[in-house]
């Protein structure tokens, strides 16, 4: 039987590497070296080759990042909340969309979705 945990940050018990109600997690590692115990919080997400998703955390104390598989019991919607949070900051002004794709060559204009989304289709 697997050790229970208090999440230090939401209070859920739970076993596992993360929990599943906030996602964080505590920095423990086998080389008692880097075992520095902060909380390790959801910074993002990858998507693995095969299509599974893991979960990227950073300490809150010592800043080390680690990857940890997604669970079936996790929070979804603080999985969206994760996952989009570079869309909902993005760390250029939204405004500034076009010039930047122009800097980059592209072509297009952020006001023309060609004709895709007029009212009334």
């Amino acid at each position: 039987m697997e050790e229970m945990i208090r999440c230090r940050t939401c209070g859920t018990e739970y076993s596992g590497d993360h929990c599943p109600t906030c996602l964080c997690a505590l920095h423990t590692d086998e080389d008692p070296e880097y075992d520095c115990g902060g909380v390790m919080e959801p910074v993002s997400v990858w998507v693995k080759p095969d299509g599974a998703w893991e979960l990227i955390l950073r300490c809150r104390s010592c800043g080390e990042m680690e990857t940890f598989p997604v669970a079936k019991g996790d929070n979804p919607m603080k999985l969206l909340s994760v996952a989009s949070k570079p869309l909902a900051n993005p760390p250029f002004p939204i405004e500034r969309l076009e010039d930047i794709a122009k800097m980059t060559g592209a072509t297009g204009s952020t006001g023309d979705f060609g004709g895709a989304y007029e009212q009334g289709e």
